[in-house]
């Protein structure tokens, strides 16, 4: 039986679990674990061939890792259908074992497993065929290590004839380490990414009701600036009413002259101006509910952008630490896929709390750059600030957590040498990985502007602020 392997995609190292010679299954310790004898077939004896081995020819030890490391099990699942095995109804284990089984004599599946390993690796065994000698064979394989192509260098070599059982025996022990590490690695990634995924369901749910609360708020002012208009509109009505009454009342009292309909008219004049005078009281307070709208809704734009932001500052996060992102085509940046690529680019943080800078460290390690520290003169000497503002090319100060004279300098610095400089009002890792992302965005443009600039001339700083 095969021992266990991961299927995860798309990481270029699968098998977790080989076996020895014997037969037997690998215990945990490294210690204890031994290779195939050699990549040839148990058969064979004398000079190596200088043929290429097929599938079928390598030892059996040597399948489980072929099967479960130089193509995914999506890819085999496609050729064993294709030769009429019913794989809809197995696991993925079951497929694994199934071609690990078959790969062991020529047959149907192992012939359509041959050619498709040789289609898909095609470029690095043509690679492999130029080796004239061990030690190149070794520096190739070695050399396709560094580059992460694992899954296409593992196929060339252990199908080359000059690989010999030393050669072998080191592959083997590089791939079993390698799952090792890429599994615990992937553990601990998917653990952060939990995590932020947690916090960023939490702050939108908070977001929501923090909304619901402000649309009710809203809806309720509305609601009784229209009443404080439809009782103004019935108060003017009534002094209008008033004022065509009291002119009637005149001309009645000059028709008549009598004291009693002056008295009336007196009346009816108080009444009116009573009626004018509570009219404008409404007035006053239809204003002051329209004032506090006006406020609410100002609010209400600043909490919807702080949110935005914030949303944005998470996803920027959640890109970072999400390892199963996909690269594009021809990306040479050596951090992790779907991190934005600061192209080696020195970036010095000036201030900050002490607790998060090794956070800030690893992420902009993940965006290929270099990271420089200055707390800001509280225990870093200030003369030691004017030599990390020459070197580096990208300034970021928190302003929450720097002195004045560290701040104050620092931006001049940037002004009067045209480095951008990005000014956080917050020291949190959410926050930071926002301004990776924006001066990855802007940097690449402005580095060419300043190249093909005429001497003696400098442009405006690029002053970018990420709220916290």
């Amino acid at each position: 039986m095969c021992g266990g392997i991961n299927h995860g995609r798309p990481n270029p190292v699968s098998v977790l679990l080989l076996r020895d010679p014997q037969g037997e299954a690998h215990p945990a310790q490294p210690t204890q674990s031994a290779p195939p004898a050699s990549a040839g077939h148990p058969g064979e004896t004398g000079a190596p061939s200088r043929k290429r081995r097929k599938l079928w020819e390598l030892r059996r030890q040597l399948h489980c890792p072929v099967i479960g490391t130089c193509l995914d099990i999506d890819a085999w699942r496609r050729i064993a259908r294709t030769q009429g095995v019913a794989v809809e109804a197995m696991t993925d284990y079951a497929v694994h074992l199934h071609l690990v089984a078959s790969s062991e004599h020529r047959n149907a599946l192992s012939r359509a497993a041959q050619k498709a390993l040789e289609r898909t690796h095609g470029g690095l065994v043509r690679r492999f065929t130029r080796a004239r000698s061990r030690d190149q064979l070794e520096s190739l394989w070695q050399q396709t290590l560094h580059e992460g192509d694992v899954p296409g260098g593992f196929w060339a070599l252990v199908t080359h004839p000059l690989c010999d059982t030393r050669l072998t025996h080191s592959a083997y022990e590089e791939i079993h380490m390698l799952s090792h590490q890429i599994g615990a690695g992937q553990r601990a990634d998917l653990r952060k990414l939990q995590d932020a995924r947690s916090e960023i369901q939490r702050l939108r749910q908070e977001l929501d009701a923090q909304q619901h609360r402000h649309r009710q708020a809203i809806d309720n002012r509305d609601r009784r600036l229209r009443q404080l208009q439809a009782q103004v509109a019935t108060a003017q009505e009534e002094g209008r009413l008033a004022k065509a009454r009291e002119a009637g009342a005149i001309q009645r009292l000059k028709s008549l002259g009598g004291t009693r309909l002056q008295e009336r008219v007196t009346a009816h004049a108080r009444r009116a101006r009573a009626a004018d005078q509570r009219a404008e009281r409404l007035r006053a307070e239809v204003k002051d509910w329209r004032d506090a709208c006006d406020l609410a809704n100002r609010r209400a734009n600043a909490l919807a952008r702080e949110a935005h932001e914030q949303s944005a500052q998470r996803q920027a996060l959640e890109r970072l630490l999400n390892p199963g992102a996909n690269a594009c085509d021809g990306c040479s940046a050596s951090g992790p896929p779907g991190c934005p690529n600061l192209c080696g680019r020195r970036i010095l943080c000036v201030g900050g709390r002490s607790q998060v800078i090794e956070h800030y460290r690893e992420l902009v390690a993940r965006c290929n750059g270099e990271f420089e520290h200055h707390d800001g003169g509280i225990e870093d000497k200030p003369q030691r600030l004017n030599s990390l503002l020459s070197s580096a090319d990208v300034v970021i100060c928190t302003i929450d957590c720097v002195s004045h004279d560290a701040y104050n300098r620092s931006k001049r610095f940037c002004k009067r040498y045209a480095k951008p400089c990005v000014l956080l009002r917050s020291s949190g890792v959410s926050t930071f990985a926002r301004a990776l992302e924006q001066v990855a965005d802007t940097n690449s443009g402005k580095q060419g502007e300043r190249e093909r600039r005429p001497p003696g001339t400098i442009p405006s700083v690029a002053m970018l602020e990420v709220p916290g």
